[in-house]
């Protein structure tokens, strides 16, 4: 198969997958669940309206409560999942008004067959949907009104007095009309996911979270898709197989001379030796995001407390979640604008005029939106900013948390970095027409899908429609990371390979081809999964299984092509100076297959999916997926920079090879021994019981939940103490010695290189 070939069936997997998502997008806006303009009583008499679901809506946001709770299970993992809770909620109200109705007791205490009557009137009373269109009214049962009330009671106490099983601190939510707001939003979630979508036996979420007292059961899509996910990964998993050995794709000789070897002798340019600070930056990024993974671990166990009170009373945990999440993206971030101005001269071959000053205003605005935004997210969290929540606090989604105003700036600046690194290659790309050229087009054009799918972000506003700010959200969460960054991943390892010395363009680029067009059919298709439940059309299910199977299949590619060239190096003697970036990257790719891939796979089978979603095997997966794929990746390529960057005489491997063991032991551990068990009982219980059971307090205060979470202080202490210091010492120590600046604007870097790409 030819590379033209090849490099089209990427484009068109790209177009297709797009049309599917977007296509979507557009068939669902008519079938969204409806904020009533007015909810009613049995008397008529209006007891809420839009606006103050709406209202509801910005509370929940303005305070971070997604961080430190979930709604039809996008959110925390450690709190009230708030949904499934008021559902219980309005279930438990309306159990106590027909078992005093028909039996003059409370349900507690009715016998077994009297408790089944009462349920079936518990479903009858939530299923049926009494929304009007034509008058756009919601009519309430009097039983309905009794759950309505008991939520309201149950979320004012809360977050009046605090409640610190769940970690929530006194005054979580200052003002009594915004209390009465989130309940009523609360309220509104619960009754989308029971009541029935129009004219299907299921409702708005597809029946979620689980809970047979209101009739939440899977449904058949929710079945008959789990099959069509398996026989999916099986076909395409063999074709691929049957692809990569018709056409050797991981096949063919490396290149006769080292690029990276030349680097380590080489001066530097005044752009490259200002990416330095931003490296220096990254590492204690990691560190403090790491740190505050180990306070939520603590905060797990033993919610609002610490074992210095200032702390727990200063740094709820939607504070640490919020961090923990933006320092995550930051620091990976970072390491990726700060290794392509590093790649960018030597790939480019010359530096552009005044290209040191543009890096170091760009370091400056990267410092101005990283303290900016974590800073806003603390006031917004603190409700300090009024009005001014949305743009310059906590927008209130995770993962994309910063206020609108920091988020405008960050995708500004993403712009910016752009239009540097194409500066510097620009010039090779428009002299030369060979694979490796193209290789560069490769990089140049996955780096572009980088910075436009940030901008998804911005699709949505305050107040827009739950469900369709999280279909965008997800264009950012999911696309952003498990497809764009994925494909600028390919770009950046086939990139290092050819530096490396481990394959030749012709051949990277093959892979890098091949491995994009399943990326791009799998991947984007594949964003379905995250709306099976969110109020989202039905079809979703099916889309998501079918194509989220297929994910886990391109996940082992360029990678295996470097191990094996690696490995002939070996066997010749021949020292590998790089081998440390290159074992971050095998590290990267064995996360990918296992964490992405396998356990990837595992959730997001509709089926398991129904029971697992919102917990803690969620939260497996994405420690597994994202620290260990894009954290190794990242550090692979620090590491490949700073080998560069750094005098060779204080390159010191010993540290470093710490530093490995420490995160991906560190990782294993607390993925295998903590995370995984823990997610499985709950999963567990969520078939047993109902999700709100596997959510609430009681369950993480089960004598082996106490244990598994006390357990892992021990995998923490190992990623930061033998994981991150380490990394972060030997940064520190080394910056003093960075190669001097000694190539000018203008000159060629390929000159001193010696070589000609």
């Amino acid at each position: 198969m030819s590379l033209n070939t090849l490099k089209w069936a990427a484009i068109l997997c790209f177009v297709v997958a797009m049309a599917v998502l977007l296509g979507g997008g557009i068939a669902m806006k008519k079938d969204l669940p409806p904020y009533p303009g007015q909810v009613v009583g049995p008397d008529g008499k209006v007891l809420f309206t839009k606006a103050n679901i709406i209202d509801g809506q910005n509370v929940y946001q303005r305070y971070g409560l997604m961080d430190q709770g979930a709604v039809w299970g996008h959110g925390s993992q450690r709190g009230p999942e708030f949904s499934a809770a008021s559902l219980k909620l309005i279930a438990d109200a309306i159990g106590d008004y027909y078992a005093s109705q028909d039996y003059g007791k409370a349900y507690s205490d009715l016998d077994d067959l009297q408790k089944g009557l009462v349920d079936v009137k518990i479903a009858h009373e939530t299923k049926p949907n009494r929304y009007d269109a034509a008058s756009d009214t919601l009519a309430l049962t009097a039983a309905q009104v009794e759950g309505l009330n008991r939520v309201r009671q149950y979320w004012e106490k809360i977050f009046t007095e605090g409640m610190q099983r769940f970690g929530f601190l006194p005054n979580t939510i200052k003002e009594e009309t915004q209390r009465l707001e989130i309940s009523r939003f609360f309220f509104w979630t619960a009754w989308v996911a029971s009541t029935l979508r129009p004219g299907e036996d299921y409702s708005y979420t597809n029946n979620w979270p689980p809970d047979k007292r209101v009739g939440n059961v899977a449904s058949t899509e929710t079945y008959f898709y789990s099959i069509a996910g398996i026989v999916a990964l099986l076909v395409v998993l063999g074709l691929f197989v049957y692809w990569i050995h018709r056409h050797r794709l991981w096949y063919g000789q490396a290149k006769g001379v080292a690029l990276a070897e030349k680097l380590i002798d080489m001066p530097l340019t005044r752009s490259q030796l200002a990416a330095a600070k931003f490296f220096v930056v990254v590492i204690l990024l990691f560190l403090v995001q790491t740190s505050f993974g180990g306070l939520l671990a603590h905060y797990t166990i033993h919610p609002g407390s610490f074992f210095f009170d200032f702390v727990a009373d200063l740094i709820p945990y939607n504070w640490a979640k919020t961090w923990h999440l933006q320092l995550m993206v930051f620091w990976i971030a970072t390491t990726w604008l700060a290794s392509a101005i590093y790649l960018a001269p030597i790939i480019g071959g010359k530096e552009p005029a005044k290209q040191g000053l543009l890096v170091q205003v760009l370091f400056g605005a990267v410092l101005l939106v990283a303290v900016g935004s974590l800073t806003g997210e603390v006031l917004g969290i603190k409700g300090m900013l009024g009005d001014w929540w949305f743009w310059l606090g906590h927008q209130g989604w995770e993962f994309l948390e910063l206020g609108r105003l920091w988020q405008i700036l960050l995708f500004g600046g993403l712009i910016y970095w752009l239009v540097i690194v194409y500066r510097a290659v620009g010039s090779h790309l428009k002299a030369h027409k060979d694979e490796f050229s193209a290789l560069i087009w490769f990089y140049v054009f996955s780096a572009v899908l980088v910075v436009a799918f940030f901008g998804f972000g911005l699709f949505y506003g305050k107040g827009s429609h739950l469900t369709m700010a999280d279909y965008w959200r997800w264009f950012v969460v999911h696309l952003w990371v498990e497809s764009i960054f994925e494909f600028f991943g390919i770009a950046v390892i086939a990139l290092l390979m050819v530096a490396m010395g481990l394959a030749t363009a012709e051949a990277a680029l093959r892979v890098a081809y091949f491995t994009a067009a399943i990326t791009f059919i799998s991947g984007i298709i594949g964003t379905a999964h995250h709306y099976y439940w969110y109020g989202g059309a039905a079809f979703w299910v099916g889309w998501g299984a079918i194509f989220s199977s297929m994910e886990p299949v391109p996940l082992l590619t360029l990678v295996v092509r470097g191990l094996m060239e690696y490995r002939d190096i070996r066997k010749q003697g021949r020292e590998f100076s790089y081998k440390w970036p290159m074992y971050f990257l095998v590290a990267a790719s064995f996360w990918n297959f296992l964490g992405a891939g396998i356990f990837g796979f595992l959730i997001n089978l509709p089926i398991i999916n129904f029971y697992e979603h919102g917990t803690y095997l969620t939260m497996h997966h994405g420690h597994t997926a994202m620290f260990g794929t894009y954290g190794m990746l990242s550090v692979a390529l620090l590491l490949f920079s700073w080998r560069g960057l750094v005098d060779k005489a204080y390159w010191k491997d010993g540290i470093l090879k710490l530093s490995f063991w420490g995160l991906n032991g560190g990782l294993f551990l607390m993925a295998f021994a903590t995370l995984l068990p823990v997610g499985a009982i709950q999963a567990w219980i969520s078939f047993k019981d109902g999700l709100w059971a596997a959510r609430s307090a009681e369950f993480f205060e089960k004598s082996a939940i106490v244990f598994l979470g006390t357990f892992r202080a021990l995998p923490d202490t190992i990623i930061i103490v033998l994981g991150v210091l380490p990394l972060a010492y030997f940064l520190i120590t080394t910056y003093p010695h960075l190669k001097a600046a000694k190539i000018g604007d203008g000159e060629s870097v390929w000159e001193r290189l010696g070589i000609e790409l």
